[in-house]
């Protein structure tokens, strides 16, 4: 887990706070599937009206979006689940980007690939 949180979060020290409180989100979004922004707020002991607590809130789930979460809306409540097909995608961007700056010549090894 503490890898998926480094992907998430990075590894500088004022993010390291967040993988602890990410690591219940994760835990408690996979335990129900489906989960609506406030009962995970509740579930955090977050306010999402004061300033602060939504500021708090959406520093822990923003990062996830564009990684493993998604987020949908239902009439005026937005529900968030767990997303394996999103995160496969962004790993295949990040080898395709490693691919292209890490090898000398891509395209040979696509070819080889192909050969085998």
């Amino acid at each position: 887990m503490e890898e998926l949180m480094q992907l998430i979060y990075g590894n500088h020290p004022k993010s390291m706070k967040l993988h602890a409180e990410g690591e219940k989100i994760i835990n408690f979004i996979r335990e129900k599937a489906d989960v609506s922004r406030e009962d995970l707020a509740n579930f955090l002991s977050i306010d999402l009206n004061s300033p602060n607590g939504k500021k708090h809130f959406y520093n822990l789930v923003s990062p996830m979006f564009s990684k493993i979460l998604v987020s949908e809306r239902r009439g005026k409540t937005v529900y968030y689940h767990l997303s394996y097909d999103m995160f496969r995608v962004y790993m295949d961007t990040i080898r395709r980007k490693a691919k292209y700056y890490l090898l000398k010549n891509p395209e040979s090894t696509k070819e080889d690939e192909e050969r085998q």
